[in-house]
C-alpha cells in the first residue's frame, strides 16, 4: 500500500515538474542558447544595455553635412556582459513609426558609432536591415559606445515631412 502511494506521489510530482518546465519555456522570451534561457529563469540579467545619456535627437531635422553631424552631442550607452562566455551581438536601430508612408526611410539617416576608447569616427548610411554594428564582448566586461545620427545632407524631397522615432537595441547574433 505504501509503495503505491509513493508511486502516485512521484507520478504527480513528475507531471507537475514537466508542466512547469513546459510552461516556462513556452512563455519565455526567445533565447538563442540554453545558458541564456536558464539565466532568464533564474532572474539574473547577465547581458544587457544601459543608457548613459539621453536618446538621439535629429537637431532641427535639417539635412546636415557629415562634419557637422560628427559634432553633435553623442548618445552614450554601454553593453554589459556579466556572463563567463564571449557573446556576439548586434546593435540595431528599431524604427517605431508604423506607417511606412510617414516614416523617414533609413537611406536618409547617417550615423557614426565608436567605442569610448576610439577616436576614429566612421560615417555610414543606415542600411535597410537597421544593423549598426556586429561585435563580440568578452566575459565580465563592459563596452561603452558613442552614437551620433543626423539627416543626410543629400536628402531629396522624399525625406521632408516624414516622421522619425526609434530606439537602439542589442540582440544576440
Amino acid at each position: 500500500m505504501k509503495n503505491e502511494i509513493k508511486k502516485h506521489i512521484l507520478s504527480i510530482l513528475a507531471v507537475l515538474t514537466f508542466l512547469l518546465l513546459s510552461t516556462a519555456f513556452i512563455y519565455m522570451p526567445n533565447h538563442n542558447s540554453m545558458a541564456s534561457a536558464l539565466t532568464f529563469l533564474n532572474g539574473v540579467q547577465s547581458f544587457y544595455m544601459e543608457d548613459l545619456s539621453d536618446g538621439v535627437l535629429l537637431k532641427d531635422a535639417n539635412p546636415t553635412m557629415d562634419e557637422d553631424g560628427l559634432e553633435n552631442e553623442p548618445y552614450k550607452f554601454q553593453v554589459v556582459n556579466k556572463s563567463n562566455k564571449n557573446i556576439t551581438y548586434k546593435i540595431v536601430f528599431k524604427n517605431k513609426v508604423d506607417n511606412e508612408e510617414e516614416r523617414l526611410a533609413n537611406k536618409y539617416l547617417r550615423y557614426s558609432i565608436s567605442t569610448e576608447n576610439t577616436t576614429e569616427n566612421v560615417v555610414s548610411t543606415l542600411d535597410e536591415d537597421s544593423i549598426i554594428l556586429t561585435t563580440t564582448i568578452t566575459p565580465n566586461t563592459t563596452q561603452v559606445f558613442n552614437f551620433r545620427m543626423w539627416l543626410d545632407y543629400n536628402s531629396d524631397d522624399d525625406a521632408f515631412g516624414k516622421r522619425f522615432s526609434g530606439v537602439i537595441q542589442i540582440e544576440e547574433a
